[in-house]
């Protein structure tokens, strides 16, 4: 099997010797340090296919040194290690607890809800939360509408005898002017 490495090897080198050089249009030779593609993608696909072996036996290896140690009683080894493990699980999850709890805080403070909007943020998960409270946010307020209190808003207190029904023989209002401003003037 190791002869068949070297072949391999030489192989492999020969081609890459052989692609390196090229001659020039004046004849003098170039020497690049470009790789073809394809032994690129061969010794890619090689790489990737070792590492997946490895990690195969690095997995069978574990189980099988479980296994050993179940047969030999060792259960305290195997229990000391679920420990450790679940204790280190155990803090990135209070971690995360305590964050989603501070950012669900946060994300509720930002806005001024109802009690309806409470509920529905009640329930939902941080992300979506999230979503909720940007969409309220980008939602427009009511603007309050300010009104001048100069300006009178019941208009004429008698419209039986409004002046503005019929115009003069101009089509304007020329000649009642006196009459419509009396009226507003009392």
């Amino acid at each position: 099997m190791s002869e068949d490495v070297k072949n391999e090897a030489t192989v492999a080198e020969d081609s890459v010797k052989e692609t390196a050089e090229e001659t020039t249009s004046q004849g003098v030779k170039s020497v690049s340090d470009s790789i073809p593609y394809a032994r690129f993608s061969e010794v890619n696909a090689k790489r990737k296919q070792a590492e997946a072996e490895l990690e195969a036996f690095k997995a069978k290896a574990e189980s099988k040194r479980k296994a050993e140690l179940e047969k030999q009683g060792e259960y305290k080894a195997l229990l000391d290690e679920s420990k450790t493990e679940m204790d280190k699980l155990e803090q990135k999850a209070k971690q995360w607890e305590s964050y989603e709890n501070q950012k669900r805080e946060q994300l509720m403070k930002a806005v001024e809800l109802n009690e309806s909007q409470q509920k529905i943020a009640s329930k939902l998960d941080l992300i979506e939360l999230e979503s909720y409270v940007n969409d309220l946010n980008k939602q427009p307020q009511q603007q309050v509408v300010k009104t001048d209190a100069s300006i009178p808003a019941s208009g004429m207190p008698n419209l039986a005898d409004n002046p503005f029904l019929e115009p003069d023989a101009k089509g304007g209002y020329t000649s009642k002017w006196e009459q419509i401003m009396a009226k507003y003037q009392k």
